[in-house]
């Protein structure tokens, strides 16, 4: 999955999740209502128009509970979808379907809506030439999930880790030894990596003009303060804004031709896309 998600990765987190579900004595309702014998077929239906993403979790949950279960991916991850589509065929045990039908779902319904909202915001800002990038405002445990989930909507990775790149932020300052200085103490450090800076006003930004940064990202800054900043940057590193940009105000963000913008809520205010097991 894009160098993000190993299938290791993703039946350990499908573990977990069955586990959690499964509780003392498991789903004591299917157990006593469908007989061991019994078979079913039954589709993964989208309830809403979306991009799908997740289906590779929700194969491993079928597979965990019953090897023997046939499976056929009918969308595959980045399919636009309609409500009413089909996106998975099921044929099999009926008790191991039905107990992880939940766990499938979730999973299913949690990528599919990051990768839905994302795609949103990739839409509005590609005509400008602007990328979207994400955070690391993630769920514990499911960043990289969620990581994986924002590409196939059209974003890219920031920091997957705090060991990608330096960020200096501001309560980085706490060190008192100001933006300059921090920005030097990096670069005589033995680890090379990229530097990213951020800053909150025009006067920081003029202060590490000279500086060779990769990186200066323009925080809770207005449409007006990012113009003046790219006039001054005039490229001599990226631009990235971020803070407070959301659906309603990110086409007159990206109308200032930054270079890329990043985007919390695509990982921290998720809304599931909606999907059913039809039997």
């Amino acid at each position: 999955m894009k160098n993000l998600l190993a299938k290791k990765d993703i039946k350990e987190k499908i573990k977990i999740a069955l586990k959690e579900d499964f509780g003392r004595y498991g789903d004591i309702t299917s157990k006593v209502l469908i007989s061991k014998n019994n078979k079913i077929k039954a589709s993964i239906v989208a309830k809403e128009n979306a991009i799908v993403c997740g289906t590779e979790f929700a194969v491993q949950t079928f597979k965990a509970l019953n090897s023997k279960i046939k499976i056929k991916v009918l969308k595959k991850d980045g399919s636009k979808v309609v409500k009413g589509n089909k996106i998975i065929d099921v044929d099999g045990d009926a008790q191991s379907i039905l107990i992880a039908e939940r766990t499938a779902l979730n999973f299913l319904g949690f990528m599919s809506g990051i990768a839905t909202k994302t795609r949103k915001f990739v839409d509005i800002a590609a005509p400008y030439g602007v990328e979207i990038y994400s955070t690391r405002k993630t769920i514990a445990g499911l960043r990289q999930a969620q990581k994986y989930a924002l590409t196939i909507g059209g974003a890219h990775v920031n920091r997957a880790s705090l060991s990608d790149f330096y960020f200096i932020k501001d309560n980085h300052l706490a060190n008192k030894e100001g933006l300059v200085e921090n920005i030097k103490k990096i670069k005589r450090s033995k680890l090379k990596k990229k530097i990213t800076v951020e800053i909150d006003t025009i006067k920081q930004l003029k202060k590490i003009l000279n500086q060779k940064i990769d990186i200066v990202l323009l925080d809770n800054m207005s449409e007006k303060q990012i113009s003046q900043c790219l006039k001054i940057v005039k490229k001599k590193f990226l631009c990235e804004a971020s803070g407070n940009i959301n659906l309603k105000n990110i086409k007159s963000y990206a109308k200032t031709k930054i270079d890329r913008i990043s985007i919390g809520q695509l990982t921290h205010s998720i809304e599931n896309v909606d999907f059913g097991l039809e039997i």
